[in-house]
């Protein structure tokens, strides 16, 4: 009786851990990731080759990531013993595992890192941000929306006695702000503490897309805003009406932000297509926000 407690006990705590790696993972290399869902996605023509083994996490990292960019690949169990970890180590010169190999560049490199990066750089229209701050904008994103469309005007003063002295700083924001629109192709104003911001440079600098960069300062919150920042704040929410940043202009029109602009933009293949539009007789700016619905 003893003995079988012991096995119903123990059987129960491997029921319960099973899913626990992907629970830690919050998810990694369930589903298809839109990176890699544009038609214009590259793909390769011959299947890579995958020397791993399944105690290693940095080979289920790199798993994780063939998968999402939905990549054909072969696995060679390479675990200790086995005879593949000998065909490994005439390939490669060792043992290491992960080792990738792409048959389609001759390419041959180990370190989970090294292979994400270059499977993102060959295989993906950009390297996505970090899954967690995904999930934090998903939940935060809508809840300080209407927080911030209250706050903006009363940061920058709207409140004061003079009335007509506020507006005329807006409308003198707004000014610039139809300025610096017009000024490049691709502008994006950012906070230089953002995770948000500093991602959506990371994919424009991924996409080898030459933008202007305008920081409002260094955060939102009083005394990191820069002076004027908290009304070209407002001025920007009478613009494209969005106060939050980033914010991405093309050709003179807001996109959005990270996850609800440019992300989507990209994934559907819409973003190149705005980016070459060249209608000069059209100069209004509107936010072209459910363009991507």
């Amino acid at each position: 009786n003893d003995d079988e407690i012991k096995k119903k006990v123990v059987d129960a705590l491997v029921l319960l851990s099973e899913p626990l790696p992907s629970l830690l993972r919050l998810g990694r290399g369930q589903d298809v990731a839109g990176c890699a869902l544009s038609e214009a996605t590259p793909r390769p023509v011959k299947p890579l080759i995958l020397y791993s083994y399944e105690g290693n996490q940095f080979c289920r990292l790199v798993r994780e990531v063939l998968c999402e960019l939905d990549i054909p690949y072969r696995l060679v169990s390479s675990g200790k013993g086995s005879q593949q970890r000998a065909e490994l180590a005439q390939v490669s010169g060792s043992t290491q595992c992960p080792y990738l190999v792409d048959p389609n560049t001759k390419l041959q490199m180990a370190e989970s890192k090294a292979i994400i990066e270059y499977l993102y750089q060959k295989y993906a229209i950009y390297t996505p941000p970090n899954e967690a701050l995904g999930m934090i904008s998903g939940i935060i994103t809508p809840l300080l929306k209407p927080l911030f469309k209250v706050l903006a005007p009363l940061q920058a003063g709207s409140n004061r006695e003079n009335k007509r002295e506020y507006t005329a700083e807006i409308e003198e924001a707004k000014a610039k702000i139809l300025e610096e629109i017009s000024s490049e192709k691709v502008v994006i104003y950012t906070y230089s503490l953002s995770p948000f911001c500093t991602e959506a440079l990371k994919v424009l600098d991924r996409l080898e897309i030459p933008y202007k960069e305008i920081s409002l300062g260094l955060e939102w919150v009083p005394f990191l805003i820069q002076d004027k920042g908290a009304q070209k704040r407002v001025a920007l929410g009478e613009v494209s009406g969005q106060t939050s940043l980033p914010n991405i202009f093309v050709n003179g029109k807001s996109i959005g932000g990270l996850y609800e602009g440019l992300l989507p933009a990209l994934e559907k293949g819409t973003f190149q297509s705005i980016l070459n539009k060249t209608d000069e007789s059209d100069k209004r700016v509107e936010s072209v926000e459910g363009v991507f619905e």
